[in-house]
């Protein structure tokens, strides 16, 4: 009797899924996302452009496809306070910004100006979720006690994320833990804690 439940043709490859990720991230880092082909991936990657293809059938779809491999599936931030949240979440975003994610945000932010389709699939992929989950961490903040209820979650949200990434795209200033820490009581004050 044939199994029909086993799937055809070979099993992908991690190890090209990998290069052409890496592939992906070293050409938008060095020549932006104009600089990007199809070919010049696959050259780098060491694959074929028929591997590409059949993983990526577009630029766009490959870029996408990219950033999810640069941010892996998390248990959600719940440490019990709003402190703690914030600094997980922050500390987070300082470890991707200094890996490849910031690289590839470098060499995209131009593009998602000028192109927004693509600036709206990269949000709804890598921003919205975790957008959505900081506004849950501040709206069991206010549950708890901690702070008052937030009137416009998507202000705080900026609030939060908006000076870790204006020092790394705009002034070039450290984006570290230290920031964070400093960070955070500013933050915890301007939400009102410890004033309800």
């Amino acid at each position: 009797m044939t199994d029909t439940s086993r799937s055809r043709g070979r099993p992908r490859s991690v190890a090209a899924d990998k290069a052409i990720a890496d592939a992906t991230v070293a050409i938008i880092s060095d020549e932006g996302y104009g600089g990007l082909t199809m070919a010049g991936v696959a050259d780098r990657a060491g694959v074929s452009t028929a591997t590409l293809y059949r993983r990526w059938p577009s630029k766009e779809e490959l870029v996408l496809g990219t950033v999810a491999t640069l941010a892996p599936d998390r248990a959600e931030i719940d440490t019990g306070s709003l402190a703690g949240d914030l600094t997980e979440l922050l500390e987070q975003l300082v470890d991707r910004l200094g890996a490849d994610g910031g690289r590839l945000l470098r060499g995209l932010i131009g593009e998602m100006v000028r192109n927004p389709e693509l600036a709206d699939a990269l949000r709804q992929q890598a921003l919205v979720p975790r957008l959505e989950e900081l506004a849950r961490m501040l709206d069991r903040a206010a549950q708890r006690g901690e702070i008052p209820p937030i009137a416009d979650r998507n202000v705080a949200v900026s609030a939060v994320l908006g000076p870790l990434h204006y020092r790394f795209l705009m002034t070039g200033e450290p984006v570290d833990y230290e920031v964070v820490h400093s960070l955070i009581p500013i933050l915890l004050a301007a939400f009102g804690a410890g004033h309800r």
